[in-house]
């Protein structure tokens, strides 16, 4: 799959992931017109979420370096794909789209849902499960998952702003696809032996 595919099938999974949002803010009573409000704070204080978890994120990976290439091990058939050519505008683009239709799904649909009906620590609690559950991660990489999911739904609830979450989850994003793309290659992840060329034979000599 290209670049170009990549991005393509994100912007329309980005399409489909705001719309079931908006339908679970509306079926649990809510005005549609107030499923995003747009001011100075909600944009100042998602940059803040996510800059504050780019320092705890990259504290972490400088302060336990074989924590940080374990999870990049774990990671790197999900993320493959970032072997090809990507600029920094490519990155961008797949974080909006994974913030804004992730949150607009999980925090701002499903968890608004779940509380009409569940006490709002356990809607959190499920939203942050099937967040986890849709990155097909490996367990260790699935926890944490869960872990920021639970954050963002924390977040979500303290302040009413689904803008907030949505801009710390793409400046969070930002760095969590170039800091992979960059150890992956580091690692030599991507490096994949050719099987068409023959092992070179040592009993022959120059």
């Amino acid at each position: 799959m290209s670049v170009a595919d990549i991005c393509k099938t994100l912007g329309f999974q980005t399409i489909i992931f705001t719309g079931l949002g908006a339908g679970l803010w509306v079926l649990s009573g809510q005005e549609i017109l107030q499923f995003v409000t747009i001011d100075l704070w909600q944009v100042s204080l998602g940059i803040a979420i996510g800059l504050g978890m780019i320092a705890v994120a990259a504290a972490t990976f400088s302060l336990f370096p074989s924590y940080s290439e374990k999870i990049t091990r774990l990671q790197s058939k999900n993320f493959a794909f970032l072997e090809k050519r990507m600029t920094m505008p490519v990155i961008i683009f797949m974080s909006i789209c994974a913030g804004v239709g992730e949150e607009a799904l999980f925090r701002g649909g499903l968890q608004t849902f779940l509380g009409g009906y569940v006490p709002i620590w356990l809607a959190i609690a499920l939203s942050s499960i099937v967040f986890m559950l849709i990155h097909y991660a490996r367990p260790l990489i699935a926890v944490i998952i869960f872990i920021i999911g639970s954050i963002f739904g924390v977040i979500y609830f303290w302040t009413g702003s689904l803008l907030a979450v949505m801009i710390g989850h793409a400046v969070y994003d930002v760095y969590a696809f170039w800091f992979l793309k960059r150890e992956m290659h580091r690692l030599s992840l991507f490096e994949q032996p050719d099987e068409s060329k023959p092992e070179p034979d040592p009993s022959v000599t120059e």
